[in-house]
């Protein structure tokens, strides 16, 4: 039970991350999961709740760097969405021009 809970939680906090946190123009705001993410790492590994054995390492790996490419991701989106809006301001600007 407490895996399921850790894989649906992860989801939602890297949906939230790609989505929200990194999806807008303060950059440093999508790094919030990747810091919490290696923190909360390193927290099971001191207090013991986490092994290291080689699936527990890969887990934590993994999940760090899902925290990284999702940031990614979430920034790739907000250029994209920033782009799309000045293109779309340049192409109405010159058709009105032509237009007149």
């Amino acid at each position: 039970m407490r895996e399921i809970l850790f894989v649906v939680g992860s989801l939602l906090v890297l949906m939230l991350e790609k989505y929200v946190l990194a999806n807008n123009s303060v950059s440093w705001l999508g790094s919030i999961v990747p810091i919490v993410s290696i923190a909360f790492i390193t927290w099971l590994l001191i207090t013991g709740q986490l092994n290291l054995d080689l699936l527990d390492i890969m887990v934590s790996i993994l999940y760090v760097s899902l925290s990284f490419i999702f940031w990614g991701q979430g920034n790739d989106l907000y250029h994209r969405r920033t782009v799309k809006k000045i293109s779309q301001q340049i192409y109405e600007k010159t058709a009105s021009k032509y237009n007149v």
